[in-house]
């Protein structure tokens, strides 16, 4: 096993898309499914009508990484000032001269920032476009308030986002793929995170319930995601039966999707169908085999994506093996980010406990090496430089006197 590290890794294509807003695929290095959604939908989408899609939204921190391995500042990419492509200088022009746009246009620049996870941008954006005067504006500038809010600060703002979403909603002016659309987030983060409140929680609930009954009324792409969310209710309850239930008619509908439109964003359904299978046998069924076979059909499905790998090698975890783990989430580390931090962090602690403490005090290392990790892996690397008598040690431990607790790469999303 060769030594790992997060410094300068290679420039996947998701780092690519996140620093350019476009990328260069290879043989050796493969699009995944994310960047060719994320780079297709700022390339071909209307900025004069409301549709903006994302296949996921990250937060802050995954910049931050993407800042470090691309030896830039932070600041220098948040902001747009660093303009590698085309592209991106496309996007940071429309910004600058975002005083002239309507708010379906300001409403729509804002959804392409938020989808490289430029949150202060779009939320400046966001200001500009309260003078939404119609019931689908209000709607739509609430929906992306509530992301920023979401992934910018624990949803701080999401309850006054999901109430300005409700009333919209009301007056019968939304349509249904959109309205079910905010019920599928309605329902997901109260439960995750009691993002809104418990009467709007109940009326999204109920509101989307009414909707999934109408056969054709609801997109199978929105019918996807509410099922997805709604699984959570008799999940957390311990109904096995009904969970999986309702995740056959989530897969139903994303395959119902893909059939029509076979585009990287529908493909992107049916990944999210097995990211949410293999958790519902790591936690409610408790099935090995049945975590394994959603975690091999995650990665099937878009093997460039090193978060797969995380899931599955997650799995192993739960189910105790280790070695296994480790390796899943070193493949993850070589492909590279997001949260290649957290992978090597996870793999080093699985070589740990596997009784590998070379490899695992290698692992920490390259975290040690890359950026100001936390005070918790230097910790770790310590004990077991210290424990190997390695050279290490001494650097370690003035780095621990004078741990600055600022710039860590090992976190990831909830």
């Amino acid at each position: 096993m060769t030594e790992l590290s997060i410094s300068r890794a290679n420039r996947n294509t998701f780092q690519q898309t996140f620093i350019g807003l476009e990328y260069e695929a290879t043989n050796d290095q493969p699009a995944d499914l994310f960047s060719r959604a994320c780079v297709e939908q700022y390339r071909d989408f209307s900025p004069h009508q409301f549709g903006y899609l994302f296949a996921q939204v990250f937060e802050s921190e995954v910049l931050q990484e993407v800042a470090l391995l691309e030896g830039v500042a932070f600041e220098e990419l948040d902001s747009l000032r660093y303009q590698p492509t085309a592209t991106i200088k496309n996007l940071a022009e429309l910004v600058e001269s975002s005083a002239d746009l309507d708010v379906v246009q300001l409403v729509n620049l804002s959804a392409a920032l938020i989808s490289i996870s430029r949150f202060g941008m779009a939320e400046r954006l966001l200001v500009q476009a309260a003078a939404a005067r119609t019931p689908l504006e209000a709607f739509e500038t609430a929906m992306l308030e509530f992301v920023v809010s979401n992934r910018r600060d624990d949803g701080a703002a999401s309850q006054r986002a999901f109430g300005r979403m409700r009333a919209a909603i009301e007056t019968g002016a939304i349509p249904p793929d959109r309205v079910m659309d905010a019920c599928a987030q309605g329902v997901v983060w109260f439960l995750k995170r009691r993002e809104l409140s418990e009467a709007d929680f109940d009326w999204f609930v109920a509101t989307g319930t009414v909707l999934a009954e109408k056969p054709g009324l609801v997109e199978p792409a929105a019918l996807s995601s509410w099922y997805r969310g709604i699984a959570m209710i008799p999940a957390a309850k311990g109904e096995v039966a009904a969970t999986r239930r309702y995740m056959e008619h989530a897969r139903d509908a994303a395959r119902d999707t893909i059939t029509k439109r076979p585009r990287a964003y529908e493909m992107h359904l049916m990944k999210t169908y097995h990211e949410s299978s293999l958790k519902e046998h790591m936690y409610l069924t408790r099935d090995q085999d049945r975590a394994e076979e959603s975690g091999r059909a995650l990665i099937a499905i878009d093997p460039a994506w090193s978060p797969s790998y995380g899931e599955l090698a997650e799995a192993y975890v739960r189910f105790g093996l280790i070695g296994q783990a480790a390796e899943l989430f070193e493949t993850a580390v070589r492909i590279g980010p997001p949260y290649v931090g957290h992978h090597l962090l996870q793999a080093a602690r699985c070589r740990e406990r596997a009784g590998d403490d070379e490899l695992a005090l290698a692992h920490y290392l390259s975290l040690v090496d890359a950026a100001e990790p936390s005070e918790d892996v230097i910790s770790a690397a310590l004990a077991l430089a210290r424990r190997l008598s390695h050279p290490a040690r001494a650097r370690l431990a003035a780095a621990l006197d004078g741990h600055a607790t600022t710039g860590s790469v090992t976190g990831r999303e909830g």
